[in-house]
């Protein structure tokens, strides 16, 4: 059977892929620790939308060819007069047919109505999540509440770092996934040659609103042959990462790391690549659930060399998510 072409309300055509479409959860501070999300009201241009769908976040459809970065940016832009840039949106889901990201906004930013639309509100999360329908809707604007807003950084991992490496990777959350056991002259041997840049991986601190809390990496796989021939990505971006702090784990905290390390750093490093790749050992379920709402797609399984378990291979399509590498540096 073909495959039957799907459109938006207004005639567009929707991305056959998955995601077919971004939404952005719009919000600004109202009080101490409280914040207020903007919705709008669906106009009703002849379909009736009193019912399920009449008030989201701003959001729409992919268009054909469309990144889903450049998606995101462009309907919030038209639906709220809200321009933002790449650096703006904070990742809390990129797994599924909707994608969703949040963008804090200044107390007093005010919208505007598009021809879409025919009414606006700021209202606090949990009036906005009882005025969004279906449920599917309303989810975006609960993990934009649960997740931790932080601003993060990245600076290139120097000598004086090391034991703050070791006592993260050494976590109680963590130590299974770290079996080497390095004490501080291993770790100098180890991660020496990537301090001084004579290493293929690159390696930089997780600065979270000033506070180092972990590490994440990047190389081009093709750098390490019998990882390449493994995977079958030679090209990708290859990617690891640890939180180190046990008390920010859990918090939403991982896939904003993960997407703002590929968009600032990794993508600006390698701007050739078409996919990235990060292999958690496949009991890893905390590691891959943050991969896969970082964008991230599991692929299979592979057995690497040197390593003691199978690695459960995740993908993310560069294209499909930033687009054209200038995209991703805005």
């Amino acid at each position: 059977m073909a495959a039957v072409q799907r459109y938006t309300w207004d005639g567009l055509p929707i991305a056959p892929e998955q995601p077919h479409g971004a939404a952005v959860m719009v919000r600004r501070p109202a009080a101490a620790d409280v914040h207020e999300y903007l919705i709008l009201h669906r106009a009703h241009h002849g379909r009736e939308y009193a019912g399920d769908w009449a008030w989201t976040p701003p959001s729409g459809s992919r268009q054909p060819g469309e990144s889903v970065l450049g998606s995101a940016l462009r309907e919030l832009a038209e639906e709220s007069g809200l321009s933002a840039v790449a650096a703006d949106l904070a990742a809390l889901d990129l797994g599924g047919p909707w994608v969703r990201f949040r963008l804090d906004v200044p107390a007093g930013a005010q919208a505007r109505l598009d021809h879409e639309h025919d009414a606006f509100e700021w209202l606090p999360a949990a009036e906005a999540i009882a005025r969004c329908h279906p449920d599917a809707v309303a989810d975006g604007i609960r993990m934009a509440e649960a997740a931790m807003s932080v601003h993060i950084a990245f600076r290139p991992l120097a000598q004086a770092d090391l034991p703050a490496l070791l006592e993260w990777q050494s976590a109680p959350h963590a130590a299974r996934w770290f079996p080497e056991r390095l004490d501080l002259a291993a770790a100098e041997r180890k991660y020496g040659p990537r301090i001084a840049r004579r290493s293929p991986t690159k390696v930089h601190v997780a600065v979270v609103d000033g506070r180092d809390v972990g590490f994440l990496q990047h190389y081009r796989v093709g750098d390490y042959p019998d990882y390449a021939a493994a995977t079958g990505l030679p090209d990708a971006i290859g990617l690891d990462y640890a939180i180190g702090l046990p008390e920010l784990t859990n918090r939403g905290l991982g896939p904003q790391l993960i997407w703002a390390y590929l968009r600032d750093i990794a993508l600006c490093a390698h701007p050739a690549a078409r996919q990235a790749q990060a292999g958690p050992d496949i009991a890893n379920y905390a590691s891959i659930r943050a991969l896969e709402k970082a964008g991230f797609q599991r692929a299979r399984q592979v057995a690497i060399p040197g390593e003691p378990g199978p690695e459960q291979l995740c993908v993310l399509d560069l294209d499909r998510f930033f687009g054209e590498r200038g995209a991703a540096a805005q």
